[in-house]
């Protein structure tokens, strides 16, 4: 201990300079975990929360600001850290001098970057509102010094790299080449032309198509708590995993909150703090741009409405995203937990009045265009013009319709016969 004590200042510093590595860590994990939900609750929780958008606005400032301070804390850090572990080498204070050489490497690692970060994740939005005040002082204060280390960078790859040059954009010949390069896996190349056909069929189909209807969905109206929606539904989550909340004046849906997202430990703060508004969409606005619009104003449920203004489904974020990675999806996989179509026996397949026509068309390569349905349900009432019975029997090209059974809550069993041409 003695060959320490003529570094006590420097070791003092050492710790200082971490406490600050860990704050700038804590910091860009911080506000950069930042969901919209959470930006928009920040608005409604005082100044501090007012002060945390307001770094936001120019995100790329903030983190360059952030990332060389943390830069230039680690750089002083290390510099007294070689100081100490070299004269307490010349002091033959060997074991002292490789603890504070190799060591310093590990308590940065983990106490300034891993620990910091993992903390501040846990609750970003009370983290962000923690260091905001700080940063709001910091980042005038290092932003004079970020131009000159982005001329000295141009300057060093302009003569290490004179020809370096940047990759472009990825193209879709690339993606192309990606495909045939993995063509020596077959099951792989299916996979990957079968997203991508499901890739491109979100813009051909319509939300009508892929909704979970109104009449299969359970709705709330406000004021409700945790405790009064599970003993409606039994102790049970509700159908989809999503609760619903309607206007306090209408049965229009207002809000929802994703429950299968929430563990047990948090789904009363969620409760609270993290219901959605919800994005309303017409009826024959296309999978692919309700999918966007979600992602741009960070929304995961859409209610469908129909030219009346009247609600008649709703799409999740969940819902599309299914469709797109797996190998069968659709309504009554989604609502029923049914397979699309079921092989019964040689052309025969079971199947549900929820079961869409695009996936008969994929299957069996027939045309219902003819038609305005988008589900074999909607089929048979259009052909019958009538609702359909058990024994019904409806022809179209070289497929055959027969309802099976019609059970309680109206879904349809069908089984579909092909004629062999």
């Amino acid at each position: 201990m003695d060959a320490l004590s003529p570094h006590v200042p420097a070791l003092v510093a050492m710790l200082l300079l971490l406490a600050a590595s860990a704050f700038f860590s804590f910091s860009e994990a911080a506000l950069f975990s930042l969901s919209q939900t959470d930006k928009r609750a920040l608005h409604e929780k005082g100044k501090l929360g007012k002060l945390v958008i307001r770094l936001l606005e120019r995100p790329e400032k903030l983190l360059n600001s952030i990332l060389f301070g943390n830069l230039f804390v680690n750089l002083v850090f290390f510099t007294l850290a070689t100081i100490v572990a070299f004269r307490l080498e010349q002091r033959s204070a060997n074991t002292f001098a490789w603890v504070i050489g190799v060591g310093s490497l590990f308590v940065v690692i983990i106490f300034a970057e891993i620990l910091p970060k993992s903390i501040s994740i846990t609750s970003p939005q009370f983290s962000s509102r923690l260091v905001c005040v700080p940063l709001s002082f910091l980042v005038p204060i290092l932003q004079p010094m970020l131009p000159t280390l982005s001329f000295l960078n141009f300057l060093t790859r302009r003569v290490i790299y004179p020809n370096f040059e940047q990759e472009p954009y990825l193209r879709v010949s690339d993606l192309e080449r990606a495909v045939a390069l993995s063509g020596n896996d077959a099951a792989l190349l299916k996979r990957e032309q079968r997203s991508l056909q499901n890739i491109v069929s979100l813009s051909d189909m319509e939300a009508a198509e892929l909704m979970r209807p109104r009449s299969w969905l359970k709705t709330f109206r406000p004021p409700i708590t945790l405790d009064q929606m599970l003993t409606e539904l039994g102790g049970t989550l509700p159908r989809g995993g999503y609760c619903l909340v309607t206007e306090p004046d209408s049965e229009e849906i207002a809000s929802a909150l994703c429950l299968t997202r929430q563990t047990a430990d948090n789904l009363e703060t969620a409760w609270k703090e993290q219901f959605e508004d919800v994005l309303y969409v017409p009826w024959s606005t296309s999978v692919a741009e309700i999918f966007d619009h979600l992602q741009q104003i960070d929304r995961k449920v859409a209610v469908v409405v129909n030219e009346f203004g009247e609600t008649i489904g709703i799409i999740t974020i969940d819902d599309i995203i299914a469709t797109l990675f797996t190998r069968e999806h659709g309504r009554s996989r989604g609502l029923l937990n049914r397979r699309e179509l079921k092989l019964i026996e040689a052309d025969c397949w079971q199947l549900t009045g929820l079961t869409s026509l695009r996936i008969l068309e994929r299957k069996f390569n027939v045309s219902f265009r003819q038609y305005s349905s988008l589900t074999v349900g909607g089929l048979l009432r259009e052909i019958l013009e009538r609702l359909p019975r058990t024994d019904d029997v409806c022809h179209v090209e070289t497929l055959q319709f027969r309802v099976i059974d019609i059970e309680d809550d109206f879904d349809l069993v069908i089984y579909l016969t092909r004629r062999r041409q």
